[in-house]
């Protein structure tokens, strides 16, 4: 299995087991966001049991084993979403991509600053050239959504399953406006090596959420 760096390259596995890696291309807003431009991601696990968050998170993860994590849905006080790149391999790509770039991997639920956020992101001008459906992240239910979060187009059944995993995954693990929550991505080595082009690559598109 490998992961992938910012220009879409795969990085072997024993290169991503040495810890944590980092990208040079920063985003517009990036510093905005962290208080600061350095991104990153970092593997954590292996196997079954692995699973991928921002670099400027993974100290949050390192006090609970990754096995207990993923079955808990949280480390101690600290609640997940989990997205599935089985599932959704561009929308895993995107929030990658944003991790690296320096967008953060804590978010904070907050569902009226939607409306205002998505005044900046996903916009009726937002480019589709494959008839797919917009992307973003930081999402715009969250407090670190809106300006600078980073777009791109996935498969409309992308954007669907990911927002009945949010939906169900929020309900299921109590988080509520103002809590804060991780992301992380499982199935890491399915994460899409490339933009989005009018096919759904997903090896598993059964039910979401």
């Amino acid at each position: 299995m490998a992961t992938k760096s910012g220009t879409g390259f795969l990085l072997p596995l024993a290169l991503v087991a040495a810890g944590v890696f980092f990208w040079p291309q920063i985003e517009d807003g990036a510093s905005d966001i962290l208080g600061g431009a350095t991104g990153g991601v970092e593997l954590i696990g292996e196997g079954e049991h692995s699973f991928l968050v921002a670099a400027s998170a993974s100290s949050q993860v390192h006090r609970c084993t990754p096995r207990q994590s993923l079955a808990d849905g949280a480390c101690e006080e600290l609640k997940f979403i989990v997205l599935d790149a089985a599932k959704m391999p561009f929308i895993g790509r995107n929030v990658s991509e944003a991790w690296q770039s320096g967008k953060p991997g804590v978010l904070t639920k907050e569902s009226n600053a939607e409306t205002q956020n998505r005044k900046y992101v996903c916009t009726k001008s937002f480019p589709r050239p494959h008839g797919g459906e917009c992307d973003e992240y930081p999402f715009a239910s969250t407090r670190q959504g809106g300006k600078g979060a980073r777009e791109t187009e996935v498969p409309s059944r992308e954007n669907r399953c990911q927002g009945g995993t949010i939906n169900a995954q929020q309900i299921i693990r109590g988080i509520n406006d103002g809590d804060d929550y991780l992301v992380v991505i499982t199935n890491p080595g399915q994460i899409a090596t490339g933009d989005y082009q009018g096919v759904d690559i997903a090896i598993d598109r059964g039910t979401c959420g």
